[in-house]
């Protein structure tokens, strides 16, 4: 049986057709209706998050509790704990190492499903509350930053491991 008519409009052989923003329509459990910039120029992803605090476990595990904006106004907040996977060295715009606690989380933009691993910090002053960098992008997406919004609903439904 051929594949549905509209695959070939998100999907590149096994990869998919990334525009310069696409939306996020789910992060773990939590729906949500915000975009996301495509920045293959960045090693890790990043995510827009707010009153980050992390905290020593019962047995001894770190874990990072936050908020995090799940719509495009960023008015809607959602409180979020996850183990801590490691701090990264992440270099700003102005030219300032950061350190920052980077996490795991579960993504669905359009019909893709992907675990992958996002450096916490306030994107407040930016447009996109999200930017998806290589360490998401690689072995997933072409992108094509001439168009946004390329992923669609109706694409088959697939579910990706890093």
């Amino acid at each position: 049986m051929p594949p549905p008519k509209n695959q070939h409009e998100c999907q590149t052989g096994d990869r998919y057709l990334f525009g310069l923003q696409e939306r996020v329509d789910q992060i773990d459990e939590f729906p949500s209706q915000i975009n996301a910039l495509v920045d293959s120029g960045s090693t890790l992803s990043s995510m827009d998050a707010r009153d980050i605090k992390i905290r020593k476990n019962t047995n001894g595990t770190l874990w990072v509790h936050f908020t995090v904006p799940t719509t495009r106004d960023k008015r809607k907040l959602v409180k979020m704990a996850k183990p801590l996977k490691r701090f990264a060295r992440v270099q700003t715009h102005h030219g300032i190492p950061q350190k920052r606690p980077v996490i795991e989380a579960k993504i669905r933009l359009g019909p893709i499903e992907t675990r992958t691993d996002f450096s916490l910090t306030s994107r407040s002053r930016f447009r996109n509350p999200i930017l998806l960098g290589t360490n998401t992008l690689k072995n997933l997406a072409i992108i094509d930053i001439s168009r946004e919004f390329l992923l669609k609903n109706n694409c088959l439904q697939v579910s990706r491991s890093p």
